[in-house]
């Protein structure tokens, strides 16, 4: 199967979230519960990222939750899901939204899709557009050179720039304090950040 076809196929809706599944996101989904309990049962939350929403049922209904994502087809996807929910079809490093506009951020399975400008770029965008004292939760998979099977699922899911958890630790830093982190392994090996936005800097 030619590359381009295999990335388009990965791009629907359908076989996105098919993907995600078998790349273990339903073990994820129960650490992702665990964490999202100690936040407060309502705010305004971003997804950058978000893809087809696969985040948005582990949200009360009472969250006001907006999904960011470059790729119109996964919104579309999104869109049928969860029709009542905002959108925004944009990029990571220009976020159309004002200064201190949500209480969250979160970002899962992004930074290996991102240059290490674009990321640094993305993080003092998603700065700006939380509240101060916000909140920023961080999650992507990390480079493990000799992990076979993570870097097949690179290849399949157009992950072109895996970044070590070194330096997703150093650049979060340049802009948010690193309440605590989480790893683990599925067929990646994973990195969690809670981070804190402070009012007079990271």
């Amino acid at each position: 199967m030619p590359i381009s076809l295999l990335h388009k196929l990965v791009s629907n809706p359908f076989i996105y979230d098919l993907s995600q599944k078998l790349a273990g996101f339903d073990k994820t989904t129960k650490l992702f519960k665990e964490e999202f309990s100690l936040l407060p049962r309502q705010g305004t939350v971003l997804d950058v990222g978000g893809g087809t929403g696969l985040m948005r049922p582990l949200f009360a209904p009472e969250w006001e939750y907006c999904c960011l994502d470059s790729d119109p087809q996964k919104l579309a996807g999104f869109q049928s899901k969860f029709p009542k929910d905002n959108f925004l079809q944009a990029s990571a490093c220009k976020i159309p939204k004002p200064d201190k506009s949500f209480d969250l951020c979160i970002m899962v399975g992004v930074t290996h899709h991102l240059t290490d400008h674009d990321m640094i770029k993305a993080f003092e965008e998603i700065r700006r557009v939380l509240k101060d004292g916000g909140t920023f939760i961080l999650m992507d998979s990390v480079w493990n050179p000799r992990n076979l099977a993570g870097r097949f699922i690179y290849f399949v899911d157009r992950g072109s720039y895996p970044k070590t958890k070194e330096k997703i630790k150093i650049e979060l830093s340049e802009n948010f304090h690193i309440a605590r982190t989480k790893e683990w392994r599925i067929h990646h090996q994973y990195l969690l950040c809670w981070c804190i936005k402070s009012a007079s800097g990271a």
